[in-house]
């Protein structure tokens, strides 16, 4: 009997650490991941601003992604990015460039579909985070720095951005990687000027990966 208690109870330890231990080398064997780099040209979508158009203007993005592949067609996966957006303001003729760096977290519920030629079509949506380092206005060769807090400790705009989502890519045979995406901001920038107005983020960018993994 003493010997029946002890195998059922090493079974109970046993068998759940195993099972644990199967989960995750399956989970590792379909983890994949790699750097990326992009051009961007950002934008913005004002509401009660008379006159305050902007452009879009040249940028660059630096980073990787790291993800799980679920099944045969679909993955969950974050894309983790450093971004320089320039884009163009202009009131009254008067013609400015606001600048940005900050880094930005994007989780993507992606679809792929293998080619008849090999490659991979990838089609993905989801939520995306940022948060601001720095953020200027350059006009006249003055600059203002939009994160700087006033007397009653407000900012123009606020370092925080959220939004969603949007990519499509194509993967070579190599698991060399084209990307496109869109991302909208849905949250309000401004802050100091927030209940009179809004300032939301448009961002297209395009660019190259390189996939390590399954």
């Amino acid at each position: 009997m003493k010997k029946l208690v002890l195998i059922l109870a090493l079974t109970s330890i046993l068998v759940p650490q195993a099972n644990a231990q199967g989960i995750m080398k399956r989970m590792m064997a379909n983890l994949y991941g790699g750097p990326k780099i992009e051009a961007n040209v950002s934008n913005f979508f004002f509401s009660d601003i008379p006159g305050l158009e902007s452009k879009m203007k040249i940028g660059g993005s630096a980073g990787g992604f790291i993800g799980l592949r679920m099944s045969e067609h679909f993955a969950i996966q974050e894309d983790i990015l450093v971004h320089y957006k320039v884009s163009g303001l202009e009131q009254n003729g008067i013609k400015g460039d606001f600048e940005y760096l900050g880094a930005e977290l994007t989780f993507y519920a992606v679809g792929s579909w293998k080619l008849y030629n090999g490659g991979h079509l990838s089609v993905g949506a989801g939520p995306f985070a940022g948060y601001g380092l720095s953020a200027k206005y350059k006009v006249d060769g003055k600059e203002t720095d939009l994160y700087e807090k006033d007397g009653n400790g407000n900012t123009p705009l606020t370092p925080l951005n959220i939004g969603a989502a949007l990519t499509v890519g194509y993967e070579f045979k190599c698991d060399l990687q084209i990307n496109a995406s869109y991302k909208l901001g849905i949250m309000n920038m401004l802050d100091s000027y927030k209940t009179n107005a809004s300032m939301r983020p448009g961002t297209l960018s395009v660019g190259i990966g390189y996939r390590f993994g399954k």
